[in-house]
């Protein structure tokens, strides 16, 4: 069986999360110096880092799942795990107690906003 997760469809769920509207690099590398060539502040910046950092690893995991154990994703259950990822991340590095996981996934127009 081949692996059929589509890491495009997954970095443009990823950028509609962050309100983006981005066309596809044709690598990787474009898209680190992309993500990385922008200057965010606050909280916002160390989300970005994590998230794309997550995002990277959650496609990594998967594909090996799909390949060595036959298991099948659909994209919007990779990009669910990204931002339980992001959220779980955060919280842990800036033991941060008033966003939930919850709120990470649905509010992050807000919270990435937040002054350390």
């Amino acid at each position: 069986m081949q692996c059929s997760i589509n890491s495009w469809l997954v970095w443009s769920e990823i950028m509609e999360w962050w309100n983006i509207q981005w066309v596809c690099p044709s690598s990787l590398a474009e898209v680190a110096l992309w993500w990385f060539g922008n200057k965010f502040r606050n909280l916002e910046k160390h989300i970005r880092e994590v998230c794309f950092f997550a995002t990277l690893w959650s496609i990594w995991l998967t594909r090996n799942g799909c390949i060595f154990n036959g298991a099948t994703t659909r994209a919007s259950e990779v990009v669910d795990l990204i931002k339980t990822r992001v959220a779980m991340w955060m919280k842990a590095k800036f033991d941060i107690k008033i966003y939930t996981v919850e709120d990470f996934k649905g509010y992050l127009d807000g919270i990435r906003k937040v002054k350390l």
